[in-house]
């Protein structure tokens, strides 16, 4: 049975319960591209062998683009291992995302900072991120597992995430710290306080 079709029989809850047990890491977002989840898909080949109870929750994507992607599972041989949810409503997203043991943004190309990152930050669950312009300008090595874009370093970075639990929960809680002191609704609407008093 393809990992597609288990997509379409469990949801919400009852996904989350078939999933007991498993470490999972998870992916959400679109699936276009320059999000890297090819390089993500072939990294979990190597977690997999190493952490045999994990499990990839990639979340997000057309029918077509999810297809694509299961394919290269299979080729990969990581089928069972993996289940992609397809594009879902806002609550069912962050609740697949909310049972992450890892959170990951896999970006390969890109300028601008992904708004995701900043849920990530305020999530306090270990992030794994691509060593890239977009995801730098806001997150160093304190906060996240930074790698490079390719399979194998990333495949280090998880295994760095899930193996090293001292170490992933100081960088989630700094994680969690930087958004609080930069990123969160109060530092917001405390900025456009100042600056509406500046041009009032």
């Amino acid at each position: 049975m393809s990992s597609v079709i288990k997509t379409h029989q469990r949801t919400g809850e009852e996904l989350i319960q078939s999933l007991k047990g498993k470490r999972l890491i998870v992916y959400a977002g679109t699936l276009e591209s320059y999000q890297g989840i090819d390089i993500l898909i072939r990294a979990f080949k190597f977690v997999i062998e190493a952490e045999p109870d994990t499990f990839l929750l990639i979340v997000g994507g057309t029918p077509e683009q999810v297809q694509c992607y299961a394919d290269l599972a299979e080729e990969c041989g990581i089928q069972d291992d993996c289940l992609f949810t397809g594009r879902v409503a806002q609550p069912l997203a962050k609740l697949y995302v909310d049972q992450a043991s890892v959170q990951i943004s896999s970006r390969v190309s890109g300028t601008n900072t992904p708004l995701k990152v900043y849920e990530q930050l305020a999530r306090g669950v270990p992030i794994v991120a691509t060593n890239i312009y977009s995801h730098t300008q806001v997150l160093s090595e304190e906060v996240a597992f930074l790698v490079e874009p390719e399979p194998g370093d990333m495949a280090n970075g998880i295994l760095r995430a899930l193996q090293s639990e001292t170490e992933s929960q100081r960088r989630a809680a700094n994680a969690q710290k930087l958004y609080e002191e930069k990123y969160s609704r109060n530092v917001y609407k405390e900025k456009m306080k100042k600056l509406l008093e500046l041009v009032s």
